[in-house]
This record gives C-alpha cells, structure tokens and sequence, in this order.
C-alpha cells in the first residue's frame, strides 16, 4: 500500500509546528534538567563537593570548645570557614591538596606540622608588615602562599583562593579568642 504523497504546504505547515515545540520544550527541558541536578547534588549525592558543611576532623570539636567558636553561632557561613581553616592547616594533604606535593605519609605535611594554632594568630597581627630580607611589605595571605610553594613544596594558590581566605579567618579566630591587637608580640614564628 503506498502512502499518499503530502503536498508542499502540508510539509512547511509540520515543520513549523515541529519548530514551534521544540523551541518551547529545550527552555523547559533545560530549566527541568537543572532543577533535578541541584535537587540531586543537595539532597540525593552524598558527595562531600556538594555539602554546605565541611566535614569535622579529628580535634576539631576539642579546638571548638577551647577557642569557643560557639560564641559565633553553631553554623554558619564564618564558623564553616572557620572549620574549613582548621582542616587546611591540620588536615593539608587531605584539604589543601591542589598546593602541596606532601603526602599524609610525609613527616612535616601539613601547615601545623610547624606553626602552633596561636602562632598562626600571631602572624595574622603582626602581618603586612615591612620584610627586610625581601625588602617589601609581606601580608598573611602572601605568608601563606609562600608557605604553600615553600615548606609545602608545592604550588602558588591566588590570594582569593578560598584557601588562603580561610586559613585567614581561622587565624583571626584564634587572635580574636586570645584578644590579640595588630602588632602584638608573642609567639611570632
């Protein structure tokens, strides 16, 4: 049986109706695909990249109680970074892998392997301050990347590299609860 042959206008008049849908679905369907990923990656994946929360490390909670990051709320978006900065100097290999060749077997692997949590306060207070044998000003956060490359035998992160940023606000922390002033002397490594 041979189908009856379709007239020109019969064929413009389905491709533009089959235009018409498919410009209103892609929108839709595009819109639909990232509403289900995000729904997916927030709710259903369990994957660590995704969660709000950092993930707690050993000593974190004796560090939390000591230092009284509670005092700042239980959660929240300075707390997390407060964390995360606790897991960048304690845990490096682990959190800070991108900037470091050391391994977790490696004896010295990580930023507390040689500055105490009050050392990093006292840095924090006493940086952006004139260096003599670099004869320029250094902040905390080139402090930082320079122990990144330096001690960590690894790679220069930016200076916005959330990183360097928490590695800051942790060590703000730590001056915050000793009640450290900018300049004060102590135990500046």
């Amino acid at each position: 049986m041979q189908q009856p042959a379709h007239s020109p206008a019969v064929l413009r008049a389905r491709a533009a109706r089959k235009e018409t849908l498919s410009a209103a679905t892609k929108p839709l369907l595009c819109a639909a695909v990232v509403v289900v990923f995000v729904v997916w990656a927030h709710l259903g994946s369990g994957l660590a990249i995704f969660s709000h929360q950092a993930r707690t490390e050993p000593g974190w909670e004796e560090f939390r109680r000591n230092y009284q990051v509670d005092s700042f709320g239980r959660d929240g978006y300075f707390v997390r970074a407060v964390q995360n900065g606790y897991n960048l100097t304690h845990q490096t290999p682990d959190y800070a892998w991108r900037f470091t060749r050391k391994t977790a077997t490696d004896p010295d692997n990580s930023c507390s392997s040689c500055h105490s949590n009050e050392d990093l306060a006292y840095a924090l207070v006493n940086g952006d301050r004139f260096v003599p044998e670099l004869d320029r000003r250094i902040s905390f956060e080139e402090s930082v990347m320079r122990c990144y490359a330096k001690h960590l035998d690894g790679f220069v992160p930016t200076i916005y590299d959330p990183a360097v940023r928490d590695v800051r606000i942790f060590a703000r922390m730590v001056a915050h609860h000793l009640q450290l002033g900018e300049g004060s002397l102590g135990g500046t490594p």
